[in-house]
């Protein structure tokens, strides 16, 4: 599967992600150190971080490919 197409499947799932936890999930509280957390501002943080890191991985592949010669099957 190309990288774009797999970047975006996976940036819709994220996204569909996100739409379940927000109708699925009150804004209960959890308390944390000398706070509170809620379950759902924690659930999209950690969403939001696996989503940033798809990002970034998917931005240094398509630099990493700019960057490698292109081979094709003809060459010896």
């Amino acid at each position: 599967m190309d990288q774009n197409k797999r970047f975006a499947v996976a940036m819709g799932i994220y996204a569909g992600l996100a739409l379940l936890v927000w109708l699925t999930m009150d804004g209960s509280a959890v308390p944390v150190g000398s706070g509170q957390v809620s379950l759902r501002g924690l659930t999209f943080a950690l969403l939001a971080f696996f989503a940033v890191r798809t990002l970034l991985h998917w931005k240094a592949e398509r630099i990493r490919a700019e960057k490698e010669p292109h081979v094709t099957g003809t060459e010896q």
